[in-house]
């Protein structure tokens, strides 16, 4: 079987989290790993925080724009075909 792994484009419209005005204000900085379980139609199905940024308003402004159904990415597929 030939597996490709689904992709996620913050570039695409839609996809790019705004930056939450209390980090700006705090100047939080920070980066978050996340595990995304994007969906065969390419919807996002789960969002799991694997490495926190260190600020909970940065973690959830990500999480929380995937999980908004505004980005549509590109499923994983298997053999070529969309798989979840």
């Amino acid at each position: 079987s030939v597996v490709v792994p689904g992709v996620i484009d913050f570039n695409v419209g839609g996809c790019k989290p705004e930056y939450p005005r209390a980090s700006l204000r705090n100047e939080e900085t920070g980066i978050v790993q996340l595990s995304v379980l994007i969906g065969a139609d390419g919807s996002v199905a789960d969002v799991k925080i694997d490495k926190s940024s260190g600020f909970r308003g940065l973690d959830n402004a990500v999480r929380s724009q995937l999980m908004s159904g505004s980005c549509k990415n590109k499923p994983g597929t298997v053999d070529g075909k969309p798989q979840q």
